[in-house]
C-alpha cells in the first residue's frame, strides 16, 4: 500500500490573512457585512466610563450567528472555536471572547439583537425575494430552561416563603444567643466544639442558600403573578414560563409559544412573536401587529394562512378590520379538508345560509330567519362572539320537528353563526381556496422544521421572555442569513468560481433604522453578489 507522505513536524508558514485560506463563497462573509452593517451608536454611548475595555457587539453578534448556523449554541463551545476553528477566529477578529461574555451578550442586548434580524428581512426584499402578499402563521413550542418539577402551586409557593423565613429567622436567633454566651470569634471564652460543629454546619447551610435574597424576590414574584394573573403554577426557575403540551400532545413540558411569521415566495421569517400562552387561538392579532409595526405595512388585500388551531372569531374579525384575506378553517373545514367530514343533520347551524348584506339567515327550507341579538362569551380569552337568528315561520312549517331538538319546549328555532368566520368558511369551499391552503403545510411550515431540526433550536439557553426573545430574533436572523445566501449562490451559480456578467452585480441602497427609535440616517452600502476571483481578499465579500 502506497500511502501520500505527510511531514507533522514540518514548520508551517500560515498566510496573514485568515480570508486566504477560508472559502470565497463562505457564508461568514455575508454575515460579517450584515452584522458591521448595524447601528452600534446607543451601544457606544452604554459602555463608555471606568474598567476594562469591552468587546465590540459586533464580535460576539458574529460569532453567535456563525455558531447557530453551524448548530453550535453552547458558549463554552463558541469561545472554544475562537482558538481552534478559521472561521470563527476570523469572524471574532483574532480575539478570543469567554463563554461568559458571549452569554451575557446573548441575554441583554435585545435592540442590536432585533435589529439584526429586521435587517435580514430588509436585504431580503431589496433582493426581490419578498413581497408580503402571502404570509403564513404557524406557532411552536419551545422547551423552556426550566424543570418542570419547580412548578408549584399557590399553596406550595406560601409553604416555600414561610419555611424560607422561619428557617434562617430560628438560624439568626441561634446565632445571637451563643454570641451573647460565648462571645464573637475574636473574644473569649472560645466556642466549645459541639457548638463550633454545629454553627459549621448553619454556616454551610447559610452557604447554600446564600442567594436566599435572590430566591425570596423569585418567590414574591411567582406570588405577584399568581395573584394578578390568576395563574394555577408558576415556575420558580422561569416565572414567564408556562406548563404547555408539546408537539402531538404526547407530552407536556414547561415552555414559550414561538410564532413565526413566514413569506410564501422565499419562505423567509418576516416576524416572529414569544408568549407565555399554551393555546395559538390568542396569538393572531399580537402577532400581526408586531409585524405591521416593524415592517410599516399593511394587511389590505393580504392573504394570511393559519392552521385550525388559531379560528375564533376575534381573530376573524381582526382580519375582516384589516381587510386581509385569511384561510383559518374551523373543525368542520378542516374534517373536510382531509375527508373525515361526519354526516351532520341538514338543520345544523353549518348548513344554514348567511345573507351578509341583509344580516339574515335561510334555513335549508328556505325561511327567513332574523337577527335577534348578539351573544358574546369571553371563555379563555378568547372573546368568542356570535349573530342569533331567529325564524318566526317554525309552528307552521313541515320541517319543524326535524329542525328543532325533539323535547325541546322552545317553538321556534334560534341559530348562532359568526358573519366573519362564516365567511372564512365559504373560502374553503371554493377549488381554489382549497388549493392556496394545501401549500400552507409545505411553505409556513418549513421554518419551524428547518430550525427545530436543521439548527437544533428545541430548548432555550436564557431564562425570562425577554431573554429567549433575543435567541429567537438570532435563530431567525442565521434562518434567513441562509435562505439568503443560498439564493445568492443559486443566481450566480458558483459564487467563488463565477465569472459572469454585470447581471450577477447588484447594487442597492439600503435604509435601515434603529428598532426602538426612528430612522437613524441613510446607511449605503452595496450588496455584491459577484465574488471576485482576482486574488484581493479585500473584495470577497458579500457587501462592501
Amino acid at each position: 500500500m502506497v500511502y501520500i507522505k505527510s511531514s507533522p513536524t514540518q514548520t508551517l508558514l500560515l498566510p496573514t490573512d485568515l480570508r486566504e485560506i477560508i472559502p470565497k463563497d463562505h457564508i461568514c462573509y455575508l454575515i460579517e457585512d450584515v452584522v458591521n452593517q448595524l447601528d452600534y451608536s446607543g451601544f457606544d454611548e452604554q459602555v463608555e466610563g471606568p474598567g476594562n475595555p469591552s468587546y465590540h457587539p459586533r464580535i460576539n453578534l458574529k460569532i453567535i450567528i456563525n455558531g447557530i448556523c453551524e448548530r453550535v449554541t453552547s458558549t463554552r463551545r463558541l469561545e472554544k472555536l475562537t482558538y481552534e476553528n478559521i472561521v470563527f477566529r476570523y469572524l471574532a477578529e483574532n480575539l478570543n471572547p469567554d463563554f461568559h461574555t458571549i452569554a451575557l451578550f446573548r441575554k441583554e442586548n435585545e435592540t442590536l439583537i432585533k435589529q439584526s434580524f429586521l435587517q435580514t428581512v430588509e436585504i431580503a426584499k431589496k433582493l426581490d425575494m419578498v413581497n408580503f402578499n402571502k404570509l403564513y402563521l404557524d406557532g411552536i413550542k419551545i422547551k423552556a430552561n426550566a424543570s418542570k418539577s419547580k412548578s408549584f402551586t399557590k399553596e406550595e409557593i406560601d409553604f416555600l416563603s414561610d419555611f424560607v423565613d422561619d428557617h434562617l429567622k430560628e438560624m439568626d436567633k441561634v446565632d445571637e444567643e451563643e454570641d451573647k454566651k460565648y462571645g464573637d470569634s475574636n473574644g473569649e471564652p472560645k466556642i466549645p466544639d459541639h457548638l463550633t460543629s454545629r454553627r459549621k454546619l448553619r454556616e454551610k447551610i447559610k452557604e447554600i442558600l446564600k442567594d436566599t435574597d435572590k430566591a425570596k424576590k423569585q418567590i414574591d414574584k411567582a406570588k405577584a403573578k399568581i395573584k394578578e394573573e390568576k395563574v394555577d403554577k408558576v415556575n420558580l426557575t422561569d416565572i414567564d414560563s408556562k406548563m404547555m403540551k408539546m408537539k402531538k400532545g404526547i407530552y407536556y413540558e414547561q415552555a414559550y409559544n414561538c410564532q413565526l411569521l413566514v413569506e410564501d415566495q422565499s419562505e423567509i421569517i418576516v416576524g416572529n412573536n414569544l408568549s407565555d400562552s399554551p393555546v395559538d387561538v390568542t396569538e393572531t392579532k399580537p402577532m400581526m401587529e408586531k409585524f405591521k409595526q416593524e415592517q410599516k405595512v399593511s394587511l389590505k388585500g393580504v392573504e394570511v394562512f393559519q392552521d385550525n388551531g388559531y379560528s375564533s372569531p376575534i381573530a376573524a374579525e381582526y382580519y375582516e378590520e384589516q381587510e386581509a384575506i385569511a384561510y383559518i378553517p374551523d373543525i368542520l373545514s378542516t374534517q373536510e379538508l382531509h375527508g373525515k367530514a361526519t354526516e351532520i343533520n341538514r338543520f345544523d347551524a353549518d348548513n344554514f345560509e348567511l345573507d351578509f348584506a341583509k344580516n339574515h339567515a335561510i334555513c335549508p327550507a328556505g325561511k327567513i330567519m332574523e337577527f335577534h341579538r348578539k351573544k358574546i362569551n369571553n371563555r379563555n380569552r378568547t372573546n368568542r362572539w356570535a349573530n342569533i337568528y331567529r325564524c318566526g315561520d317554525c309552528p307552521s312549517c313541515e320541517y319543524n320537528k326535524q329542525c328543532i331538538t325533539a323535547g325541546s319546549d322552545k317553538k321556534f328555532k334560534f341559530i348562532e353563526i359568526n358573519p366573519f368566520m362564516r365567511r372564512i368558511r365559504l373560502r374553503f369551499k371554493t377549488k381554489e381556496g382549497v388549493q392556496k391552503y394545501n401549500q400552507r403545510f409545505h411553505k409556513g411550515e418549513i421554518a419551524q422544521a428547518h430550525i427545530e431540526h436543521n439548527l437544533g433550536f428545541r430548548e432555550f439557553k436564557c431564562r425570562g421572555i425577554k431573554s429567549c426573545e433575543n435567541e429567537v430574533n438570532l435563530f431567525s436572523t442565521a434562518y434567513n442569513l441562509k435562505k439568503i445566501y443560498n439564493k445568492l449562490k443559486k443566481v450566480g451559480g458558483n459564487i467563488r468560481d463565477s465569472i459572469r456578467s454585470d447581471f450577477f452585480r447588484l447594487r442597492c441602497i439600503f435604509i435601515f433604522w434603529n428598532y426602538n427609535t426612528a430612522c437613524t440616517g441613510n446607511v449605503a452600502f452595496y450588496l455584491n453578489i459577484k465574488m471576485r476571483t482576482d486574488g484581493n481578499p479585500t473584495e470577497r465579500r458579500f457587501f462592501g
